[in-house]
């Protein structure tokens, strides 16, 4: 099998569990990426190439004999007014489509799950009150690209709507988690841009590898096959006492968040509950956000020793 985005934050979770069942996996990472092969010790076979390059990528699932791809690679910016919509598109909608095109073309057919993120549910809300960024537009043109590929060829498809993913290896600093246990860890007081009141679903990296690995053993399953399956706990954590929470996981309480309270265009989350999940995977989250943070926190602490 194939891991597209192998050296990304889940990619890397993704594999090691791959590997720990026994699969052969490829690795694929982007071509300048030079700098993965220690992260996989050997376990996988590493390759380089574009996700774009159509030729490329049918020759490398021809010649490895790959049955199944995970495809997690994306550009996973979804703030800022700088971004190029056109780089958002090009890895993220021109990416989809040519995975799904080269799995199209092989002699027999390979099966794809594709990996989305709950940005894309505001693309599918009338009257959506805020603007449409070119992630969540990508995301969301992603998941109907799929879908289409998987009513009109002959290869199985799902998509994996991702809630927020945290956990240790997760080097983006703008992101809520690891940018807060950077701070707390640096006995540094931790700033929130909003008013901290608005409500995420966390979801600990392993549950989510979980779900991806539960869609992979049933794709073939017509309950499974063509659908969009949620990773989600169902369950609410504001900013404000999710911040707060990393402060006392990481033994440093008296660290209080500044709260800022600039305007910010964020989402507002509806939450669902995994029933579908449930019953069609036999998945749901196992960990606990307590659980979770604490084995976040040790790693974040391993990792700024080093």
């Amino acid at each position: 099998m194939l891991v597209t985005g192998a050296n990304g934050f889940i990619g890397r979770w993704l594999v090691e569990a791959l590997v720990r069942r026994g699969a052969s996996v490829h690795a694929l990472v982007r071509t300048q990426s030079r700098d993965t092969q220690a992260w996989f010790n050997g376990k996988a076979k590493l390759v380089y190439g574009e996700i774009t390059d159509l030729e490329r990528f049918s020759k490398l699932l021809h010649d490895s004999q790959i049955d199944l791809v995970y495809h997690l690679a994306a550009v996973n910016t979804n703030t800022g007014a700088n971004i190029s919509p056109h780089d958002v598109f090009e890895a993220n909608l021109r990416g989809t489509y040519t995975i799904l095109e080269a799995c199209r073309r092989m002699p027999a057919p390979i099966s794809v799950i594709i990996s989305s993120s709950k940005e894309a549910e505001d693309c599918f809300r009338p009257n959506l009150g805020r603007k449409h960024h070119p992630y969540m537009a990508s995301k969301a043109g992603a998941e109907l690209i799929s879908l289409a590929y998987c009513s009109n060829t002959g290869i199985a498809v799902a998509v994996a709507r991702l809630a927020n993913i945290y956990g240790g290896g997760d080097l983006n600093w703008n992101r809520l988690v690891p940018g807060m246990m950077r701070a707390v860890l640096h006995g540094e007081t931790p700033f929130i841009r909003s008013n901290g009141l608005l409500q995420r679903d966390y979801v600990y990296v392993e549950d989510a590898v979980a779900a991806f690995l539960a869609i992979g053993a049933r794709l073939h399953q017509p309950e499974v096959r063509g659908q969009l399956f949620r990773v989600t706990t169902g369950i609410g954590t504001s900013v404000l006492d999710m911040v707060n929470q990393i402060a006392h996981t990481a033994g440093r309480p008296d660290l209080k968040p500044q709260v800022l309270s600039e305007k910010t265009e964020e989402r507002v989350d509806t939450f669902y509950t995994p029933e579908l999940e449930q019953r069609v995977l036999k998945w749901s989250s196992q960990t606990s956000l307590a659980e979770g943070l604490k084995r976040t926190c040790e790693w974040y602490q391993g990792y700024f020793k080093k």
